[in-house]
């Protein structure tokens, strides 16, 4: 078949690309710091004629040291009269002279949204380390274990497209969608969909598409998506639903399930055709159960996972593995809106090493925020603020983001994410901030009456749709577990990301629970008896570690139910 050619012809080329890509980050961590510092005086010669440039002198800029001189730290605000101009008009030549190819959405505080500037050079990153880089590091991984490298064959990409257009035209959405849409005339070529375009959930229900159309190939090559915990909800859809969708695949339709739009069933019903072999196949696979080898039975050829399941996000990697079994993962990016940061060089290697020729890069020590450092001066073991500046018009920001180095290569870090100042969690992707939460036990505390001092939050990860469990302490020991929907509906109105997985149903109701009081000042006096300085302690409002859940969900005191 011409598409089964044309897909042999897209992944070899890939894995091509993706082993250059390999090649250049090792390469790269020799002498990084000097590589890095060539990425700076690049992008600011490119740059040295828009309205920034001639600002702060961009050509006349020889040194690092004179670039922090006339260069202040920025934080988005610095950048909102150009975006609002560039939104309006999609122009360039304010905080790049690079020609603007989209928008990326991130999330503010309470709330508020920021549109962050794409240009192509920053996309093509994005490109560059996510599909080349994972097929390469596949074959790489294959022919190391199994004596061969991959089996060429299309994958399924977990995230829905999102249709969302400025009047100008260019896209704006997340930096994710933006960059899939580089590959979009490859898609019929390296994904199940048949057509240029991802389905948007006004066409069909993106989870059903993608095991109709996925099943369906025998020779599935790998599974990507933005986070792991996206693949165990896949999963757990798929058990649900797996008698329809086979049903239908016997059948060659889109069935009811799909809830898609008439369009998408006329072009769909021009492609599709009964197939009764493969329908038996996998009901005989089906039948067997659910368990670790579920994948490998139905997709032989299966090689990667491929999603950000590292550091924080390491509870839902665990959890996909009881589907997924010994097939190899890919932990992917480390990145934000603002620039990708780091990737993966191995399968089944959490750690990410710094790209240095995506960003230029300075570091604020976490422990003495007087100092700004090169990413050759990083220490193994130490916790530092990134500051970077961007291939789209961001220069010397400070995006929030505390990674801690694990390791090195050469010149250059292996990091992981700690945490984001002012950022609370993440388990879908719905970057809950200590803003919004605040903002919410405000709300509690008024519609109470009750003067709550301390709160802290916890992820509940034992059932589906996983909820947040918000434990709060007031010095009159009421009982404020009953405002729980009060809570959930008020952090859906601040934090609309939320509200967006509430509604489909990834996210459920929050749970209040009552702490006993004076449990934080305990906690603190633990720390400061181990060795913390009193002075630089604050409260915990994420319990991130096991040895904090069992200390405050000791001291939960709700009624016990009758």
């Amino acid at each position: 078949m011409f598409r089964d050619l044309m897909t042999s012809i897209a992944v070899k080329g890939m894995v091509l690309l993706g082993r250059r890509e390999l090649r250049r980050m090792r390469s790269y961590s020799v002498d990084a710091g000097k590589k890095n510092e060539k990425l700076l005086f690049e992008i600011l010669k490119k740059n040295r004629d828009c309205e920034l440039g001639r600002k702060y002198g961009f050509k006349d800029i020889h040194s690092v040291s004179q670039y922090r001189e006339r260069v202040p730290m920025s934080f988005f605000d610095d950048y909102q009269e150009y975006v609002d101009v560039m939104l309006e008009t999609s122009s360039s030549g304010l905080t790049t002279s690079l020609p603007l190819v989209g928008f990326a959405q991130s999330s503010g505080s309470v709330g508020a949204r920021k549109f962050v500037p794409l240009t192509q050079p920053e996309v093509n990153i994005y490109v560059r380390y996510t599909v080349p880089k994972m097929l390469a590091a596949a074959d790489e991984y294959m022919r190391r274990t199994k004596g061969k490298g991959i089996r060429p064959g299309r994958g399924i990409f977990t995230c829905p497209s999102f249709d969302q257009y400025l009047p100008s035209g260019l896209p704006c959405s997340n930096v994710a969608d933006v960059a899939a849409r580089q590959l979009g005339k490859f898609y019929p070529y390296i994904l199940v969909t048949p057509f240029e375009k991802l389905f948007s959930g006004a066409e069909a229900d993106s989870k059903y598409m993608n095991f109709r159309l996925g099943l369906e190939d025998r020779n599935l090559l790998f599974m990507f998506a933005i986070f792991f915990m996206n693949f165990t909800d896949l999963f757990k859809y798929l058990e649900l639903h797996w008698e329809e969708i086979t049903d239908d695949i016997e059948k060659g339709i889109i069935g009811p399930l799909a809830s898609a739009s008439e369009e998408t069933l006329k072009k769909m019903s021009k492609i599709l055709r009964p197939d009764p072999e493969r329908a038996a196949e996998l009901r005989r696979e089906f039948e067997k159960g659910f368990d670790e080898t579920i994948l490998e039975r139905i997709w032989p050829n299966l090689s990667v996972m491929y999603g950000i399941g590292s550091a924080s996000f390491a509870p839902f990697a665990k959890m996909a593995r009881a589907y997924t079994g010994d097939i190899p993962y890919d932990y992917s990016i480390y990145g934000a809106s603002e620039g990708l940061f780091a990737s993966t060089v191995a399968l089944e290697d959490p750690r990410q090493l710094m790209l240095v020729d995506s960003c230029y890069y300075e570091f604020i020590p976490v422990e003495d925020e007087s100092k700004i450092l090169s990413i050759n001066e990083l220490e193994i073991g130490r916790e530092y603020e990134i500051v970077v500046t961007n291939q789209s018009g961001l220069y010397r920001y400070r995006c929030g983001d505390v990674i801690k180095v694990v390791d090195m290569l050469n010149e250059c870090p292996f990091v992981q994410f700690s945490y984001r100042r002012g950022q609370l969690l993440n388990m879908t992707g719905e970057k809950t901030t200590e803003e919004h939460m605040a903002a919410v036990v405000k709300e509690i505390s008024r519609i109470s009456g009750c003067r709550i001092t301390q709160w802290a939050v916890c992820h509940g990860l034992d059932s589906h749709p996983y909820r947040y469990m918000l434990l709060l302490e007031n010095p009159e020991g009421r009982d404020l577990s009953g405002y729980s929907h009060e809570a959930t509906e008020m952090l859906k109105k601040i934090n609309p990301r939320f509200e967006v997985f509430f509604n489909e149903a990834e996210l459920g109701e929050m749970t209040i629970h009552n702490l006993e009081y004076g449990t934080q000042e305990r906690w603190k006096k633990s720390r400061t008896d181990a060795g913390a300085v009193e002075s630089t302690y604050k409260p915990v409002r994420i319990l991130d570690t096991p040895e904090k859940e069992e200390f405050f969900l000791s001291s939960v005191t709700d009624p016990k139910s009758e």
